[in-house]
């Protein structure tokens, strides 16, 4: 606020606005990948470690009570909780001018991200190469500050969009869902699917971190279904798609079976 660079708020979009956090013992079940699962207002992360489980429960204060949320979060834990859980409090948005005179908001300084996608180490990093792009040779340029806010401003907001995504397509049950399915998105957001829903395109326009495919496992995995395909598509005969498919299933169904478990490989790799 000293600078006169105003925070934008999205929790009208994105509504979380709380998350407790808390480690257990690790299961047996050493899974390599995080698990993302949607509860009554929110959602749970479930992150395995070597030496033990990181979890945590993202959700909004409007649906649901601290205490309801908490006894969520340790009655889906995978082993025994090691600590009580952690609260955290947080607003969807950004700055609006994260370079502001002679200052430049990096990583939570410039706003936060809803943490859905992980997306927060990656804005770190993106914020410090766009600023080694445009860091001015004799104090500030206004040209290049500006450009640096332009394409901050257009990186968040694209994110911002994917994330709205996951919520606006769902077809859960409940009061927190149906809010979410109700609201209104921004119009980025809408002429991003209009492609999609007239044809099954996808546009990944500049450098949007996520891809097409990204964008279409979301919608496909939400049942956003297109009214019509690509007409390319009927160059393909069902038999001569089904029998690529399956050597495709065939050729990663022999390639897992000569490989070791998940906890077989970081065992090995620690032990060297």
């Amino acid at each position: 606020e000293t600078l006169g660079s105003p925070f934008v708020d999205w929790s009208h979009w994105l509504p979380c606005n709380r998350a407790l956090a808390v480690p257990c013992e690790r299961s047996a079940a050493f899974r390599p990948y995080t698990q993302s699962m949607a509860r009554e207002a929110g959602w749970q992360w479930r992150i395995p470690l070597q030496h033990r489980t990181g979890n945590g429960h993202v959700y909004c204060s409007d649906f649901i009570s601290d205490d309801e949320a908490a006894e969520v979060l340790l009655e889906n834990l995978d082993g025994e909780a090691l600590d009580t859980p952690r609260p955290l409090r947080f607003i969807t948005g950004r700055r609006a001018e994260p370079w502001r005179n002679n200052c430049v908001a990096l990583g939570l300084a410039a706003g936060f991200m809803e943490p859905l996608e992980s997306t927060s180490i990656h804005l770190v990093q993106a914020g410090i190469a766009r600023l080694l792009t445009y860091f001015p040779r004799n104090g500030v340029t206004p040209a290049l500050r500006d450009e640096f806010n332009r394409l901050s401003a257009f990186e968040w907001e694209r994110i911002r969009d994917f994330i709205i995504l996951h919520y606006k397509a769902n077809g859960r049950p409940g009061a927190f869902w149906q809010h979410c399915r109700d609201m209104s998105v921004p119009d980025s957001l809408t002429e991003k699917l209009q492609p999609w829903m007239a044809g099954a395109r996808i546009h990944r326009e500049h450098e949007e971190l996520f891809t097409e495919e990204g964008w279409a496992q979301v919608l496909i995995g939400q049942a956003v279904q297109p009214t019509d395909w690509h007409p390319l598509a009927d160059q393909v005969e069902g038999d001569e798609l089904a029998g690529y498919l399956r050597s495709l299933r065939d050729a990663y169904v022999r390639k897992a079976a000569t490989m070791p478990s998940h906890d077989q490989f970081v065992r090995a790799m620690v032990g060297a």
